[in-house]
């Protein structure tokens, strides 16, 4: 089939018809894909890592009558208390493979300006550095406080500061690395309890002495949709492109069939009211108007009525003037038509 066939018969109106409703189809299909994500997210928890520091306190007490020598409460009278002896541990689960510690017991001396404190001194009291054994460490460290009254009161002395105040911070840091769930995992960890003296109610305490941290490590996975188009499925993705392509393919001989069925512009559109049928009688001479533009000119210059005939395959366009016929002549639409 040539060329010439295949249009008349992509013409045909069942042929059309036909295009129509598959394009119909298929652009139904396209926008009811396109409004749908072609992936589906879903979460998994994959596991759970935990970690945990906790200071344990012991007071080594003055020979008293009603504590005895060694006692663990959250409240220490300072007129009893000698010593602490501090107990620090650390673990994690599952244990991290690497890392390392940090604890520092430090003093920081200090006074108010406003709501503002200035530190004028500070000494570390004890500072260790180490490896994580099975993901966590055990520090232990005596803390002397009546050491730490004599020291105090030197370093006022020296400072020419009667109102110094002091406090004591456990500072811990842990870094290191593991596997939850086969996925690797950096943490860091800081904690920091502070031993309080309360000169008013004459007691020594410590804040924050347990920090925990839990979270749960999650996996987001992509899955990609099917459709069902026609009873053929395949991925939403490929759908959407498939019937979006059918949808614009069949559109095309649509689009092709109004552009050509649309009328032939009417050339002659402005001076169509003037012309009339019938042929010329002999004429001495014959002047060839190349275009319309040039027969609507001559029209407007010699203001007489336009001739419509038909001679051989050709339709002619004359004004008569003079014995001299302006002619204007174009081949008939098809074979065998007759001119309107």
């Amino acid at each position: 089939m040539n060329k010439e066939g295949i249009t008349k018969f992509i013409r045909r109106k069942e042929v059309l018809g036909i295009f129509l409703v598959l394009f119909i189809v298929f652009g139904f299909y396209s926008v009811k894909l396109m409004s749908a994500s072609p992936y589906i997210v879903t979460t998994h928890k994959i596991g759970t890592y935990r970690e945990e520091g906790t200071l344990k306190h012991e007071a080594y007490l003055e020979p008293n009558d009603l504590y005895g020598y060694r006692l663990t409460m959250d409240n220490y009278p300072i007129p009893l208390v000698d010593r602490f002896l501090l107990t620090y541990t650390y673990r994690s689960q599952p244990p991290l493979s690497e890392g390392s510690y940090h604890i520092v017991v430090k003093a920081e001396y200090y006074v108010n300006k406003g709501s503002e404190e200035i530190v004028l001194w500070e000494e570390p009291l004890f500072d260790e550095r180490g490896n994580l054994t099975d993901g966590g460490f055990t520090a232990e460290y005596v803390l002397d406080m009546k050491g730490f009254e004599n020291t105090s009161k030197r370093i006022s002395s020296e400072l020419g500061v009667k109102r110094l105040k002091n406090r004591i911070t456990i500072e811990t840091t842990v870094t290191g690395t593991g596997s939850v769930g086969g996925r690797e995992i950096r943490e860091n960890f800081d904690h920091t309890v502070e031993l309080v003296r309360d000169s008013t109610a004459e007691l020594y305490y410590f804040t924050d002495t347990s920090k925990a941290e839990k979270r749960a490590l999650t996996e987001t996975v992509r899955t990609e949709k099917d459709a069902s188009v026609l009873g053929i499925t395949s991925a939403l993705g490929t759908a959407q492109t498939v019937t979006t392509v059918l949808a614009l393919l069949m559109l095309i001989p649509l689009l092709g069939y109004v552009y050509t069925s649309r009328a032939p512009k009417d050339e002659l559109a402005k001076i169509r009211p003037y012309v009339v049928k019938g042929a010329p009688g002999p004429v001495e001479k014959v002047v060839e108007l190349k275009t319309p533009k040039d027969l609507e000119t001559t029209f407007e210059l010699i203001d007489k009525p336009i001739l419509h005939y038909i001679e051989g395959d050709e339709e002619v366009y004359a004004i008569i003037d003079n014995g001299v016929s302006y002619e204007y002549r174009k081949l008939l639409p098809g074979e065998g038509k007759e001119a309107n």
